[in-house]
């Protein structure tokens, strides 16, 4: 429906209904329609909905529906002449459409109503701006031939753009014309092209666009389609590192698949996102690359499909850290495959195969290039698998590859793994909780550390001054076995295996185990939840010196809480960020007792511990280090209190603390009687201030043997600033490396148009400032301009960068992302 309201005086309404009737009345024949004046631009919009005055008895002149308000502004004019309407006008319809002007011609004989001065077209997100607009009203159509479009936040040229109706919804194709962003009499840039289609609230696609700066072309590409809902489009990023020298990084994004329109000459419901790239580096040369995406899938992070890359380095031996490198080849790439595929198989559950690949060229690729992979995943699995889920249990079929054999990798060829998520047994109150897997493993170090530094390391002589930088270069797990091996008071027996465990070792594996809890609340303060279980693992076909053996196993325990609570009210509504204020407090004990065939300590183990600072599981079901679980029996202490207040209407945790000790009965990991004092706090009291702290302390006999304090401060003093500020202390850890971290982050809005940012981080334990970034911000309007550089001290080696960005606060075209590399 499509209203104009028209509350004009009420004798001026009943003047023009007598008007109208007194003609239709007479007899007289309206003459036939004039023709309508020449149209640029015609926007389909729904039938007229707008009566003039009133509806006449015998029928309308005009449609039923056409209403114009006016405000009460003056109305002159007739039906042979038109009538003349003062404003200011407005037109409104119940299907989004509005349209405002200073006035307005009602042309009879035309069927049509001229909107001038000030005119405005509202559709949705859809603005059309202009001095003149005529609607045609029997055709329903509207001259928008003189109007600027606006989809925010996208600016079209006037009288340039064609609207067509494409399935149910308006496009605009325009020929040799341009778009902005820039909501100005005169734009400071336009990006034009040949043919521009704007498919609204989607994307816009370009042929032959260029690029002005005013009046002034600076940038061309040939064919851009550029989503309008997401990072896609040409991005280009330039900038300099110490072993890159000066570089270009330039992607390309657009949309394959999907049926072809005959209507806009544009492909329709495209799922496949390609991502072309070619990079510019100055001491490394240029380099290739393709990433193809799905974006029909749900978790794109994680499923991110095929990506190529590919470059001939011109300096392959350029590190970062100053560390020398083993022989690498000119010819470096990376072929990285992560797809997942649905299969129905008509079940009552999710079936799906998933394939996670990743080939590279050497063990440097990911430091060189892919430095933020490599800082969280430098050695990444490779793994296919297919899996069954549904609400009760997952079933596993999967395989773990060997594919790149310069880092120590564990392969599984296949595991087969049926999980049981907890749930009542039988519909008793009983729960059950099971896991059961059959798996054929092995495990070898990377073939060039295994040639270029444990066999020589295995030859050396005692107290060769090469053994400690040969040393440095292995993980944890292989430094230890190579320091047993060479230590004189081990035991030549030993040796074989320790050599096995090493260089390679594998098994098959069967394992099974099952929980069963009964879980009991009474009175809703109260809640009570014993456990029992078992567990059983086979090892056969043992490489190595070692024999098949068995494990049996029994666990158990219990964990019981109780909850108490205390209304404050609004009594300390003085503190910050305090709206009334409940506090719950809920001490708490679990205690966990395991009972098993411990291995022998030289036996091959694949699935081992991490060296962590954090306390081990308590649930043997969550206990992913199958080989190493040993004999345990603790009990733990503790109690989580929570602050809790009202904003915006709902609960807020306005501080969460959970504070536990471990007393341990019998140690799974050495002769400690008590654990650290761990103290877990979330305090989030107002929307601009936030604290995470964790800490442990040795308390009761020693502890643990060594403290941790680990802590992020989010802090704005006021909007202009904001402050982060982390701090981690690590002392007398028996493995990892003592540290003392201060990393201090800040951003200041110098000016309404300027803004500075600043990242330091400072290793207090050996004095050096590892990481130094420092970032300028310039607001142009539209465009948003910044430069940074960044120091990073590698103790072997500085590292020094700068980069720049240029992005658009409003249309994502061809933009720099501000990125400085971390590691």
């Amino acid at each position: 429906m499509f209203h104009v309201h028209f509350p004009a005086p009420l004798w001026v309404a009943a003047l023009l209904t007598f008007s109208l009737n007194a003609q239709e009345e007479g007899g007289q024949i309206l003459p036939e329609a004039a023709v309508p004046p020449p149209v640029d631009l015609i926007q389909p919009v729904p039938p007229p909905e707008i009566p003039l005055g009133g509806v006449i008895p015998e029928g309308p002149i005009l449609p039923e529906n056409l209403k114009i308000n006016n405000r009460g502004g003056s109305i002159e004019g007739n039906l042979e002449d038109g009538i003349r309407l003062g404003g200011p006008v407005k037109v409104e319809g119940d299907n989004g459409l509005e349209i405002f002007a200073d006035r307005a011609n009602v042309d009879l004989k035309a069927k049509s109503v001229t909107f001038e001065g000030n005119v405005s077209v509202y559709q949705g997100n859809i603005l059309q701006r202009g001095d003149r607009a005529v609607y045609l009203y029997e055709a329903g159509t509207l001259d928008a031939s003189g109007l600027r479009v606006s989809m925010d936040p996208i600016l079209l040229e006037a009288g340039k753009f064609t609207g067509k109706s494409d399935g149910g919804r308006t496009v605009f194709v325009g020929e040799n014309a341009g778009i902005t962003t820039h909501d100005v009499e005169n734009p400071n840039y336009w990006l034009r092209s040949d043919r521009t289609t704007v498919y609204p609230g989607e994307r816009v696609t370009f042929h032959n666009l260029r690029v002005y700066a005013g009046d002034s072309p600076v940038f061309w590409l040939p064919y851009l389609s550029q989503p309008l809902d997401s990072e896609l489009g040409y991005h280009f990023m330039p900038g300099s590192r110490s072993n890159w020298g000066p570089y270009l990084l330039n992607t390309y994004g657009i949309m394959l698949g999907g049926e072809r329109n005959p209507v806009t000459g544009e492909n329709e419901d495209q799922w496949l996102l390609s991502r072309w790239r070619f990079d510019i580096r100055a001491t490394r040369g240029a380099a290739l690359g393709l990433d193809l995406m799905d974006m029909r899938e749900e978790n794109k992070d994680e499923i991110s499909g095929l990506s190529l890359y590919y470059l001939h380095d011109l300096d392959p031996h350029e590190t970062r850290t100053g560390i020398p490198r083993f022989s690498v080849d000119e010819n470096r790439y990376q072929i990285q495959l992560r797809h997942r595929k649905k299969l129905d198989f008509g079940y009552d559950a999710d079936w799906r195969l998933d394939t996670n690949l990743t080939v590279l060229s050497d063990q440097y690729y990911l430091e060189d290039f892919a430095p933020d992979n490599y800082r969280t995943n430098p050695a990444p699995d490779n793994t296919i698998g297919i899996y069954r889920r549904d609400d009760e249990s997952l079933l596993s079929v999967f395989g773990r590859f060997r594919v790149n054999d310069f880092y120590r990798a564990d392969t599984q060829s296949p595991e087969i793994a049926y999980d049981q998520a907890r749930r009542p047994l039988f519909g008793l109150p009983l729960l059950h909780e099971g896991e059961t897997s059959f798996s054929i493993r092995g495990a070898e170090p990377g073939d060039v550390i295994r040639r270029g530094t444990i066999d020589p390391l295995l030859a050396l002589p005692p107290g060769s001054p090469l053994v400690p930088g040969l040393l440095a270069q292995l993980n944890g797990y292989e430094r230890s076995l190579v320091q047993s091996i060479r230590s004189p008071g081990t035991d030549p027996a030993r040796i074989p295996s320790l050599r096995a465990q090493l260089l390679d070792t594998g098994f098959n594996r069967f394992h099974s185990n099952h929980s069963f809890s009964l879980p009991f609340t009474y009175d809703d303060w109260l809640t009570l939840t014993p456990h029992v279980g078992a567990a059983y693992t086979h090892y056969s076909a043992v490489q190595g010196p070692a024999d098949s053996d068995d494990r049996l196993m029994f666990h158990g325990g219990a964990e019981a809480a109780v909850k108490f609570t205390k209304d404050y009210g609004n009594g300390h509504d003085s503190f910050p960020g305090i709206t009334g204020l409940l506090h719950v407090i809920q001490p708490y004990a679990a205690w966990s007792v395991v009972t098993v065939d411990e291995l022998d300590r030289d036996y091959p183990k694949i699935d081992r511990l991490t060296f962590t600072t954090r306390p081990r599981p308590m649930q043997t079901t969550s206990f992913t280090a199958i080989d190493e679980i040993e004999s345990w029996n603790i009990l733990r202490f503790g109690a989580r209190n929570h602050l809790i207040t009202r904003r915006d209407g709902q609960s807020h945790e306005w501080l969460f603390m959970d504070t536990y000790i471990d007393k341990y009965l019998d140690d799974p990991e050495g002769q400690r009687e008590w654990s650290n004092l761990y103290n877990d706090i979330t305090w989030q009291p107002l929307p601009w201030l936030g604290l995470d702290l964790e800490t442990q302390f040795p308390l009761f006999g020693g502890g643990s043997g060594f403290s941790e304090v680990n802590s992020r401060l989010r802090f704005m003093p006021w909007q202009d600033m904001e402050i982060s500020f982390a701090y981690r202390y690590l002392n007398s850890h028996p493995v990892l490396l003592d540290s003392n971290r201060v990393e201090l982050g800040t951003y200041f809005r110098l000016a309404e148009n300027w803004g500075v940012g600043t990242r330091h981080t400072f290793e207090l334990d050996d004095g050096t400032l590892e990481t130094q970034q420092y970032s300028l911000h310039r607001d142009f309007g539209n465009w948003v301009a910044g430069m940074g550089i960044t120091h990073r001290d590698n103790r072997f080696e500085d590292e020094f960068g700068v980069i720049f960005s240029l992005t658009s606060k409003d249309f994502p075209p061809a933009s720099l992302p501000f990125k400085l590399y971390e590691e």
